[in-house]
């Protein structure tokens, strides 16, 4: 069945919805919003530690649980807990894909398994970011 021009547009707008919101999140981390152990790695990685707070933004500012997204998390191949979202067609949305990019790798999507985030609420280091984006 098509969509309705109605139903199309609002899958356009929620893309470009989306598409800002990660923009905007991208440009506002960094490395104070990690905790410690993550910032040397970091140094020479930007994106490197900052998949749970990115995505729990992202999250949170495009509408929480009414969203429609899915929290996913795995280990990767160093054992680190690599987080990132999925739409409802399974488009992967990974705001900080490129700390595995950058070295050849790629995130470990298919071990993904859908979660909750450690909080019900935005953490702390998210809510941080959250008011970044929005100022």
């Amino acid at each position: 069945m098509n969509k309705s021009p109605k139903g199309e547009m609002q899958e356009k707008d929620q893309t470009r919805l989306i598409e800002y919101l990660s923009s905007k999140i991208k440009s506002k981390l960094s490395p104070d919003l990690l905790k410690p152990k993550y910032r040397l790695i970091n140094s020479y990685n930007p994106m490197y530690g900052h998949c749970y707070i990115a995505s729990e933004a992202l999250f949170h500012l495009n509408g929480g649980k009414a969203s429609g997204l899915s929290i996913k998390r795995a280990r990767d191949d160093f054992g680190i807990s690599h987080w990132w979202l999925e739409s409802d067609d399974g488009e992967i949305l990974d705001l900080t894909a490129d700390q595995y990019k950058v070295f050849g790798f790629d995130p470990p999507y298919s071990k993904g398994v859908k979660t909750g985030f450690l909080t019900k609420e935005p953490s702390k280091r998210a809510q941080i970011l959250m008011n970044r984006c929005l100022t």
